[in-house]
């Protein structure tokens, strides 16, 4: 029998500790449970303060004890329970009245009373302990780095959205975020577990400001200390990100506004961050060593002021019933773990994020929401394209429709003499955020409430540059350095971001759909503006900026209703289908507005079909039947559960294929793809190759006017290899490609399906010829003296331009990236492994033809007369020094199968530049270039390897 403690202290002392992920362990390894032990005598902990709040099913069970309190603190009294206020306490503090005299006092959720820069809080009995929504939001930025007005505060900041509660412990006032993720069943001894595993955040504190109130017995606290301060760690961030030694400067930050009404106080505050000092790089510090920078945009980047905007709200009275996610529908999810039942797999509870949407009148088969969900565009947005983002937010009503709400969505505009700011906690808006640094294009963030998923708010940004300077920018950009993210380009290099997702989750993803397409509509005007289709300058040109903006509006407020990106529905139609301009015109060219789809264009000398999104997907209609397809109350649970899983189960419809980001950033699905079109992946690349290879030659044949300048060459050609690139990418997955599926049991397709070995093949020899071959992408000698810089905007944009500009360098870049994938342990063993997918491995795609098929294509001129050029001997270095690196030193995971096919690969190779040295029309360099390369291979194949684990 377990000894019995009163003192709950002892117990732990005792060491008498169960895990709940134990014990689940021990019910599914014994066939009978465990002997029932005595409760433990003593004081029980007071429930959650939490608990009354959280969802019907379940409650948290966090809060019971206040971290870091001067003394212990007491039990937390539920929401409206008198706060304690000990005798020894009364009178230390002035009268009520003596504090607020000549202040002003605006009632409201929080009756708040303003004099001067002080602000004071009046908070009554059953003000404390009740929870609050805290929506922090950074409302006037410095326009680079991140730090941009106008965007909510997401994890870079450490500010996230909280469920707050304002706390008394004796003379000091707390406010305290609440643990929401981890809940049990209020009351039971799982919600006292829970709430001695998990603590809650102390975010501000502050003594007691005055007596009681002699009526209302309530009391006042200043806010000036807990939101007038560094409270969403912005100083720490500016330190990261400059090198600089920044931090809050409390003496000349304030108040700016503050606001109150029936449901919120909202308060606005600029404070100032400073440095006395500027770090400058330490002269001979090693390369890896962090640079300290400046900030470009400030006039003294000693100093710097920053808006906050926070909005402290009233949660919804009941809160929303939560919808289960499901992980063939792409939804951001709220995850709770309820630890109230150890005999279920995971305490993982995973809700869909989404508005409440209700029916006015259940009965009709359509009816108006007694809530529509709105979207205020910002008196800020330019008028002329207000029409546009209005067209792209009420598109998504046509989903609604179908699932019973007439105008679900609406849109207000803001009015010039509005009083309220869009940032405010109740105002979904679509503001126009002006940046020095272009970084996104646009983004659609949303703020939780993390018990349910119910989405509180969300604040759509589109970047200026977007539309306006982003042409120049970034063919300033592209100018200087083309391919220098070229493993991104070929979507090979998703391992930083991967590990963001799997340390943060969904909120660490950032959609960069606005940006992209924003380099996609430049690259298409240039395209039809060589081929004589369109006049850069003409109302064609505009409505081509106005349909950007369209498709980019809806596919941000997809976000904002809970979509994840969609990365498999670009595969739902044909080349031809996608080539005809009455199809596009009325059909989606994706299965859904979440894909990031390149735009459009036809072959030279086709016709032009539409460039970007013209309207909703099948996807997307299917999408928001699940989240959004009201049940009636009288609905049983099972049964709705029976509803969701029906909607769910047509996943294997070929119109609602789905694959999202953590699919392609693994980095080896062959479907979930940015930027591909059409349902095959070959015929999409050959023919975007083929466009960049027509503007190429059209830039050679090509007259400037004397009132133009050489960047639109550079710009032309920086977009046609960036967009080879990305064909190339889509080329290169094919490879070792796995195809993912979410399928469950009962839908006929295998969930894991290597790629298809003529199609692999087809894939690299499309490369080898296009990417590793002598041909390549040409640029001559007469067009390369013409690619010089704008001298005015070198140093102007977010890095220096360089003066000269080399395509076969840029070529190289691709060259080297297209190698680390090919080359890749990884690659090879994803083909040694489909090898035991496959029916007849013999058949299958093999690494032994992979290296083959690379080596060759690239050591081709050997077999050749006449000289090497200078490109290929580099090209040839890089796959040299490759190959020597993995015979040298291979991973722990290297597969033994691959090191012998490619020492075998190398002494074949060492053989013919052995023989080939020996020709007599080979430059010295060429002469040089085979010798060292011989020695290099020898020195290889003849030292010892250490092999991990051997």
């Amino acid at each position: 029998m377990l000894p019995v403690f009163a003192d709950p202290n002892l117990r732990h002392r005792a060491g008498i500790v169960f895990s709940s992920t134990s014990l689940l362990l021990s019910l599914v390894a014994c066939s009978t449970p465990p002997a029932a032990t005595a409760p433990a005598a003593g004081p029980a902990p007071a429930a959650s303060p939490a608990a009354a709040a959280a969802p019907a099913e379940a409650a948290s069970a966090s809060g019971a004890s206040i971290p870091g309190a001067p003394v212990a603190a007491p039990s937390a009294p539920k929401p409206g329970a008198a706060s304690p206020s000990p005798a020894s306490a009364a009178g230390s503090q002035p009268a009520f009245a003596a504090v607020i005299k000549d202040a002003k006092r605006s009632d409201g959720l929080l009756p708040v009373w303003q004099k001067d820069e002080k602000v004071w809080f009046e908070l009554k009995p059953d003000d404390f302990n009740k929870p609050l929504f805290l929506s922090p939001k950074l409302s006037n930025g410095i326009g680079e780095q991140a730090i941009f007005g106008g965007s909510m505060l997401g994890l870079q900041y450490g500010g996230r959205p909280q469920i707050v509660e304002f706390r008394r412990v004796h003379n000091q006032v707390m406010l305290v975020a609440r643990n929401e993720r981890y809940i049990a069943p209020a009351g039971s001894p799982e919600a006292r577990s829970v709430a001695h595993a998990f603590s809650d955040s102390l975010l501000g504190s502050v003594p007691v400001a005055s007596q009681a109130h002699p009526d209302s017995k309530a009391i006042l606290i200043e806010a000036n200390p807990i939101f007038v301060a560094d409270l969403m760690g912005l100083g720490i961030q500016l330190q990261r990100t400059y090198r600089q030694n920044y931090g809050f400067d409390g003496r000349n930050s304030a108040f700016s506004q503050v606001r109150t009404d029936a449901d919120a106080v909202t308060l606005d505050v600029n404070l100032h961050f400073s440095t006395a000092s500027l770090a400058s790089p330490v002269p001979g510090a090693p390369s890896t060593a962090p640079v300290p920078i400046l900030p470009n945009t400030l006039p003294d980047p000693r100093s710097m002021f920053l808006g906050l905007h926070y909005s402290l709200a009233a949660l919804p009275a009941q809160p929303m019933a939560p919808r289960k996610a499901d992980p063939r529908v792409g939804y951001f999810n709220t995850t709770v773990l309820d630890f109230g039942n150890d005999t279920v797999r995971t305490p993982n509870r995973h809700y869909v994020r989404r508005w409440r949407l209700e029916k006015k009148d259940p009965t009709v088969e359509l009816s108006e929401p007694v809530k529509p969900i709105t979207y205020w565009i910002d008196r800020d947005v330019p008028e002329r394209y207000r029409d546009a983002i209005t067209r792209g937010v009420l598109a998504w009503n046509a989903a609604f429709e179908r699932i019973g709400f007439k105008n679900a969505i609406v849109v207000q505009q803001q009015p010039e003499d509005a009083a309220f700011d869009t940032l405010d906690l109740r105002y979904a808006s679509i503001r126009w955020m002006t940046n020095a640094d272009p970084a996104f294009g646009a983004i659609g963030p949303s703020h939780v409430d993390p018990r349910t998923g119910e989405i509180l708010d969300a604040d759509i940004g589109i970047e200026s540059l977007s539309s306006r300077n982003r042409r120049t920018e970034r063919s300033q950009v592209l100018a200087g350095r083309p391919l220098a993210d070229a493993s991104e380009l070929l979507q090979a290099d998703g391992g930083e971001r991967l590990a963001a997702l799997l340390q943060h989750g969904e909120d660490a993803l950032h959609c960069q759909h606005g940006a992209m397409a924003a380099e996609q509509l430049n690259y298409a005007l240039d395209v039809l503006s060589a081929r004589g289709d369109i006049d850069p300058a003409s109302p064609e040109a505009e409505a081509f900026v106005q349909a950007y903006l369209f498709d980019v509006t809806m596919h941000e407020v997809g976000h904002t209703l809970g979509l994840r990106h969609n990365f498999r529905s670009s595969r739902i139609y044909s080349d031809r289908q996608l080539s005809d301009p009455d199809f596009t015109r009325t059909h989606s060219l994706a299965g859904s507005v979440m894909e990031y789809a390149p735009v459009n264009l036809g072959r030279p000398g086709e016709p032009v079909p539409a460039p970007f999104q013209t309207t909703l997907g099948p996807y997307d209609y299917w999408a928001i039947e699940y989240a959004y397809k009201p049940f009636p109350a009288e609905m049983p649970a099972a049964e709705q559960e029976a509803e969701l899983q029906r909607i769910a189960a047509r996943s294997p419809e070929p119109l609602l294929a789905y694959g999202t980001d953590e699919d392609n950033l693994l980095g080896y699905d062959p479907e979930t793809l940015v930027f591909d079109l059409g349902d095959d992946p070959l015929v999409f690349a050959k023919k975007r190759i083929a466009i960049a290879r027509d503007l190429f030659e059209r830039q050679e044949r090509r007259i400037l006017k004397p009132t133009e300048d050489y960047t639109v060459l550079r710009r032309a050609l920086g977009y046609a290899l960036r967009d080879a690139t990305r064909a190339a990418g889509v080329l290169a997955r094919q490879i070792g490609g796995l195809r993912t599926l979410r399928d469950f049991p009962g839908s006929g397709r295998d969930p894991l399906q290597p790629v298809p070995a003529a199609v692999q093949r087809d894939a690299l020899d499309t490369l080898a010829k296009t990417f590793l071959s002598a041909e390549g992408f040409r640029v001559s000698p007469s067009l390369a003296r013409k690619l010089a810089p704008d001298y005015l905007e070198r140093f102007g944009g977010v890095d220096p331009v360089p003066t000269d500009f080399s395509p076969g360098a840029a070529l190289l870049d691709l060259q080297r990236a297209l190698l680390n994938q090919l080359m890749s342990e990884g690659l090879a063993a994803r083909l040694l492994d489909a090898q035991a997918k496959a029916d007849s491995p013999k058949e299958a795609f093999s690494v032994g033809e992979l290296y083959r098929r690379v080596t060759g294509e690239i050591w081709s001129d050997l077999a050749r007369p006449g000289d090497i050029p200078v490109a290929r001997r580099e090209l040839q270095r890089e796959h040299l020094s490759r190959l020597a690196n993995l015979l040298l030193r291979p991973s722990s995971t290297s597969r033994a199968d691959a090191r012998g096919l490619l020492r075998q690969d190398a002494r074949a190779l060492l053989e013919r530049i052995t023989a080939a040295s020996r020709r007599a029309d080979l430059s010295v360099e060429a002469r040089g270039h085979l010798a060292d390369s011989a020695d290099t291979l020898r020195a290889a194949l003849n030292a010892t390897v250490q092999r991990a684990g051997v």
